[in-house]
């Protein structure tokens, strides 16, 4: 296969799945894929089952867009092999979608992978489904990792998998308009119960938001005595949300008082009394 790739210098896709590579040739063969500079996208599933050593020098390489290991259990055995990913996938900028389907992963893996999420700005999808659903607290990680990371814009959670506040909350932190405006907008969540974001729609899943908050606070009238720490820049994206959300709500925000709530009348609410509420 090494020969074949070295006398292939275009070569762009390598897929190699289910063929086992011995332990003693990862590092030869890894040596010849930093050697093809236009090599983007690799398909190594079930080729180095249990061994963690090829996904970190993949990563490590910084030459991959797509890196497909799935099926190999690659559950880290030790800290040490948890941080050396870490390590590798926060220098990584070149790595766009990462696919670790049924790898046997602990919770202590997600964590891993979650808190490399972090500082990386460059990796866009990260396939997880299959592995075994993580508890809440390794679920929270990929929360905070949510709150920082707009980045990522697919994240595949096992079936099953716990979700707690930390998670709701960076998706869509409802607790006032500034909070849901600075929510993350761009990642969708594969498995959530209630995902707070549409695939390739960042700017609609923000004024969605938006709406959502003006629908619940209307039903009382109370919009208003909430603006006092309302950006004024705010105001033309409360209004575009308000006339293109109230007319077609999106059932998956569960706006279950829409049918109460009238588009128009939010916002005669917002424009009859926005200045009274900055002047005070």
């Amino acid at each position: 296969v090494i020969d074949l790739m070295d006398g292939n210098q275009d070569l762009q896709t390598l897929t190699l799945s289910d063929n086992f590579i011995d332990e003693e040739d990862e590092g030869d063969f890894c040596e010849a894929i930093a050697r093809h500079p236009e090599l983007s996208t690799i398909n190594l599933d079930g080729c180095c089952e249990g061994r963690v050593f090829m996904l970190c020098e993949l990563v490590r390489s910084n030459l991959l867009v797509d890196i497909s290991m799935g099926y190999n259990d690659l559950s880290f055995i030790s800290s040490d092999d948890r941080q050396d990913f870490i390590n590798a996938l926060v220098s990584n900028t070149s790595l766009e979608k990462l696919d670790l389907t049924e790898n046997d992963l602990s919770d202590e893996d997600a964590v891993c992978l979650a808190t490399a999420l972090i500082p990386n700005s460059t990796l866009k999808c990260l396939c997880l489904e299959g592995n075994h659903r993580f508890a809440i607290g390794a679920e929270a990680t990929f929360g905070v990792a949510l709150t920082t990371n707009n980045a990522l814009q697919q994240l595949f959670l096992p079936s099953g998998t716990a979700y707690g506040v930390s998670n709701a909350q960076a998706l869509f932190d409802d607790s006032s308009l500034n909070s849901a405006a600075d929510s993350n907008h761009t990642c969708f969540v594969k498995c959530y119960p209630n995902n707070r974001n549409e695939q390739g729609d960042p700017t609609g899943n923000r004024q969605r938001k938006i709406y959502n908050i003006l629908a619940r606070r209307h039903i009382d009238m109370c919009n208003v005595q909430h603006f006092d720490d309302i950006d004024i820049n705010l105001l033309p994206e409360i209004l575009a949300a308000v006339q293109r959300y109230a007319s077609t709500p999106d059932p998956g925000l569960f706006y279950t008082e829409n049918s109460q709530v009238n588009g128009l009348s939010i916002i005669f609410e917002i424009m009859r009394k926005w200045d009274k509420a900055q002047q005070r």
